[in-house]
């Protein structure tokens, strides 16, 4: 058996290694909400960019690991609903995604996303943003993508991503106390394009 998975293995990276590896850029916009971070969080929008690659690893499918920038997030508001704050969450993410070719325009893309909390700000309807960055130790993020890319021309395709977060998030105030037990969650809705130069 561990023969099998030996062999299995240097087929694997041989295929990759000697297989012709396309580049290319993407953007496109964040609906981004969390979950269990607060009370009654809403959808704010956000903005994602950032490269990628597609490794083939057989006929159906690829391998597609990515590099980008993302803002998610929430928007909340005061109890009589006259102040506003959006809260920005910002990350760098690698997704690695596994590709799987429905035809010629159309491909699903699964995998996990890992992130990096680069900063965090809080914007007030009446004026100011608040770097808080310091009040939400937890760094890393993890999360599951599910998506579906449809090729537009030769180079050009739309994609739909859904990334679903789990409970990596929360927040402690000036003295290091958390204000919740509980752990928060990103969930984002992505709609974007991605350019990708064929081999």
């Amino acid at each position: 058996m561990k023969k099998l998975l030996f062999s299995f293995s240097l087929l694997l990276i041989g295929s990759i290694c000697y297989s012709q590896v396309s580049f290319g850029v993407k953007s496109g916009i964040n609906i981004a909400t969390t979950r269990d971070l607060i009370a009654y969080p809403r959808n704010r929008l956000g903005w994602y960019a950032g490269g990628l690659a597609k490794i083939p690893i057989h006929k159906k499918f690829f391998l597609q690991p990515e590099l980008l920038y993302s803002t998610k997030g929430n928007r909340s508001y005061n109890q009589i609903g006259t102040s506003k704050i959006v809260t920005r969450i910002n990350y760098l993410n690698v997704p690695i995604l596994l590709g799987f070719k429905i035809d010629k325009k159309s491909s699903l893309v699964f995998g996990p996303e890992l992130g990096y909390l680069t900063s965090v700000h809080l914007d007030y309807s009446e004026g100011g943003n608040i770097d808080v960055t310091k009040n939400f130790p937890p760094r890393l993020d993890i999360g599951l993508d599910v998506g579906l890319n449809y090729k537009i021309t030769y180079n050009i395709s739309f994609e739909l991503r859904y990334n679903y977060g789990f409970k990596t998030l929360y927040s402690v105030d000036a003295a290091g106390n958390r204000y919740s037990e509980n752990k928060g969650a990103n969930r984002v809705f992505q709609i974007g394009f991605n350019y990708v130069l064929q081999q």
